[in-house]
């Protein structure tokens, strides 16, 4: 294996690409950040990180020190970026959601695999410290099979979408379970080792942020028969705005139960209750871009990529996993729009129809 760091270029300047930025710069061994490029933001988060800060994507591109491009920026942007980063021969790392449909998906899975570079999709959900733990727990089988899933996200406007002229308000940047969901949806799949086979959805916008689907319920029937109902609401007031109520999950199985968060996990089993671990609960007024345990998430999966790159295995999350969430998402909100259940595989409707 090389010790050669393997250099990486953002494209983005906004609070995920300071993540990525302090992720690379503190906690992630054998990788080296070396150019930031786009956004009103990149000179100045360049210059707090001591490299270069291109003056377009193509001369980031351009780089003989750039290895992996991370694609930091608004949803909308994703294939065509990605498109351009995999051309250019290199490996793509691109944040969630990885696309607006699963159409875009597959143009950015065949851009990366014409080009010969490997792709993976950021999903925090697997690499948090609590859903590890979750994780390792379930695989153990310390819960036997699992029957019933619960994420819980409540989030006021998602300290975010409620500001007009963001971009998370732009309707062609997708809906609010786009955006979150992907992360959800995710997990489902990982959790569970199955696949969606029906989705039923019901959104519903009380307050008029500048989002559709800022309240959602969704359920999904797995292919392993678990079922897996998904509560997300970003029109809460201020309160609450913590790691114990933005970010919730109940695991019940045929022989206990596993509930956790951002801070911590009890694990239930037979007539015990306990708490396994627990961390010191942090609020999240402006999604903490600095925080040590916010940065570490990502750490561990650019790492993990690092490692991926430096051995010659895939990475652990594929274009394809990326693409199952998007269909996951896709197909909540047509069951959403028409009041029915969708069945998987899904089929995606007109393009014009988003």
């Amino acid at each position: 294996m090389s010790d050669t760091p393997i250099g990486f270029g953002i494209l983005g300047s906004g609070n995920m690409a300071r993540v990525y930025a302090g992720a690379l710069a503190t906690q992630v061994d054998g990788g080296r950040l070396a150019a930031i490029a786009m956004g009103t933001r990149a000179v100045a988060l360049a210059d707090e990180f001591g490299v270069d800060a291109e003056p377009t994507v193509e001369a980031l591109l351009d780089r003989n020190d750039v290895d992996v491009v991370v694609v930091a920026t608004p949803h909308s942007t994703h294939l065509p970026l990605a498109t351009l980063v995999a051309q250019a021969g290199k490996h793509v790392y691109l944040e969630k959601p990885m696309a607006l449909d699963i159409e875009e998906c597959d143009q950015i899975i065949d851009a990366c695999r014409r080009a010969g570079v490997q792709l993976t999709i950021a999903k925090q959900s697997r690499y948090m410290q609590m859903s590890m733990r979750a994780k390792q727990y379930l695989d153990e089988g310390r819960i036997g099979d699992i029957l019933f899933l619960r994420p819980i996200s409540v989030t006021p406007g998602s300290g975010f979408a409620n500001v007009p002229q963001s971009w998370p308000s732009d309707p062609a940047e997708g809906d609010a379970f786009l955006d979150w969901g992907s992360h959800v949806c995710d997990a489902l799949r990982w959790f569970t080792g199955a696949e969606p086979v029906r989705v039923y959805a019901d959104y519903d916008n009380r307050t008029g942020l500048p989002l559709e689907s800022p309240t959602a319920l969704v359920q999904f029937r797995m292919s392993n028969r678990a079922v897996a109902q998904i509560v997300l609401c970003y029109e809460i007031g201020p309160s609450g705005f913590g790691t114990r109520r933005n970010n919730q999950y109940q695991i019940v199985g045929t022989e206990g139960s596993i509930f956790f968060d951002l801070d911590r996990i009890e694990l239930v089993t037979g007539d015990r209750d306990e708490t396994v671990w627990e961390l010191p609960s942090w609020t999240l007024p402006d999604f903490k871009p600095r925080d040590p345990r916010r940065i570490g998430n990502t750490a561990r999966q650019v790492e993990e990529l690092v490692v991926s790159l430096r051995t010659g295995r895939p990475p652990r999350v594929s274009g394809d996993d990326g693409r199952a969430a998007i269909a996951m998402t896709q197909a909540a909100k047509q069951s959403a729009q028409t009041g029915q259940a969708v069945d998987f595989p899904f089929s995606s409707p007109a393009r014009t129809q988003r």
